[in-house]
């Protein structure tokens, strides 16, 4: 199937402020514009070693200097972490005025919440079911799931963090050495797909650029810039950042490292390296409620099929389980019969020419695991949430289809997930369609090559502790 963006998104319970372009932008993009003066540098400079000096020493990062010939260009993987700022939707900076200071972390903190600090590299932290702290200063690349609660996401210079469940009406952001006017709201407008490495600057991001540099501070998957605001973000401070040194009279468990941090039930402090590092909540921290699909769920092909089906999942050192069934389906899960063609009573509900989208499918014969092509998939996108519906047809993994019978069978599946599809699944952001063909009963009716049910792994399965 095609991925489609539902231009309908499902407002949040509160109202921010509208993404109106900010005048001065245009000023902003030219050349001659982005430096500052040489007496601002040296202020922001000092701002940010006092800020670093009074973190604990194990947490201090090496602090280099932007210099005036900045590389705008680099690349993490497959992310750009600049964008122009002509090449954003609805830009607008934030009034200084209106962002506050930030005085204490420690109040901050949820009484079994974390603070999780990967430093530099190529990172992913995964928080928890409590309130979390999470520092995304190190200059490198993090991919961010906060879990539920009120998070706190530090941004800092030169450090990109893509938070896959950032909530509007809970979370917030941390400005630590970037002095609020330099900071710019947008939305993304690249049309890219990709599944996980769809482009930061996607049509589905809400984006936090750093406009004098334009490196984004943050990109944030399926949040509508429109709904972030200067209630958002607060200055950071040498006292907010002193107040979180000894802790241990709150129960806090320290563990500093590289590679995999697992955390506990109770209030942890983890602390990576300069290398790729997992922050992870654990295994303990979450559960999975059942997904189900039916009644038309098929986002954004809806079908007027009666079929159901449900799935109940495991997530346990990286492996992701899956086992489920489908019952009163009006064709065989697509390629469970062994077939190269599209049944001619298929319904094919989105004017695709059936030759190529079989085609299509055959050109991938296994996924990146080498689990065999079959008819039901692994997607990224969330819908059923708040927030909004989207689809995105990359394919993550093939789970094996077994039919009992000509409308019925099970579903199954067991993959070793990355620690960025980890993050993906437990911020609610997977989902799975099953695709069907051949009418197996002789009812005339042969299902749905685009898709028969949908099953979304969003924020009312993902369940944190």
């Amino acid at each position: 199937m095609e991925g489609f963006d539902d231009k309908n998104h499902l407002n949040h319970n509160h109202t921010h402020g509208t993404g109106i372009a900010d005048p001065i932008l245009s000023a902003a993009n030219s050349s001659s514009s982005t430096n500052t003066s040489i007496g601002s540098s040296v202020q922001e400079s000092e701002l940010e070693k006092s800020l670093n000096d009074a973190l604990a020493p194990k947490e201090q990062e090496k602090l280099t200097p932007v210099s005036d010939d900045h590389n705008h260009s680099p690349v993490v993987g497959r992310f750009e972490l600049h964008v122009d700022l002509n090449n954003v939707d609805s830009p607008r900076s934030l009034d200084p005025k209106k962002v506050a200071r930030e005085t204490s972390f420690r109040d901050n903190l949820g009484a079994r919440g974390d603070i999780l600090n990967p430093r530099g590299g190529n990172n992913v932290v995964i928080g928890s079911g409590d309130s979390d702290i999470i520092r995304g200063t190190g200059r490198g690349f993090n991919t961010i799931t906060t879990g539920t609660g009120r998070d706190t996401i530090i941004l800092g210079k030169e450090t990109t963090n893509r938070i896959f469940d950032f909530d509007p009406s809970s979370d917030r952001f941390v400005l630590s050495g970037i002095n609020p006017k330099n900071v710019v709201i947008a939305q993304g407008k690249n049309p890219g797909k990709g599944g996980l490495e769809q482009p930061l600057d996607s049509s589905n991001n809400a984006l936090i650029i750093d406009k004098k540099t334009g490196h984004i501070l943050a990109a944030l998957p399926f949040v509508k810039a429109s709904d972030i605001n200067e209630s958002h973000f607060v200055r950071n401070s040498a006292e907010a950042n002193a107040s979180l040194r000894n802790l241990k009279e709150l129960g806090v468990k320290n563990q500093r490292g590289s590679g995999t941090l697992t955390g506990t039930q109770g209030r942890d402090r983890l602390i990576g390296g300069d290398g790729n590092d997992f922050l992870y909540v654990g295994d303990d921290g979450f559960s999975f409620n059942t997904a189900r699909g039916g009644g038309g769920t098929e986002f954004p092909f809806k079908t007027d099929s009666p079929g159901t089906s449900e799935l109940n999942f495991e997530l346990e050192e990286g492996v992701f389980r899956v086992n489920g069934s489908y019952e009163n389906f009006d064709g065989f899960p697509l390629f469970s019969q062994g077939e190269q063609e599209i049944d001619p009573n298929a319904k094919i509900l989105n004017g695709s020419d059936p030759k190529a989208l079989v085609e299509g499918f055959l050109k991938v014969p296994q996924d990146k695991e080498g689990n065999p092509l079959s008819g039901t998939h692994l997607h990224y996108s969330p819908a059923g949430d708040s927030r909004g519906n989207f689809a995105d047809a990359t394919v993550i993994r093939f789970f094996e289809n077994n039919p009992i019978d000509a409308k019925s069978g099970t579903i199954s599946g067991e993959f070793k997930l990355s620690p960025e599809e980890q993050a993906a699944l437990l911020a609610g952001t997977l989902y799975v369609n099953i695709h069907t063909n051949i009418d197996g009963d002789g009812d005339g009716r042969a299902g749905f090559p685009t898709g028969e049910n949908r099953l979304n792994i969003n924020w009312d399965v993902v369940r944190f502790v």
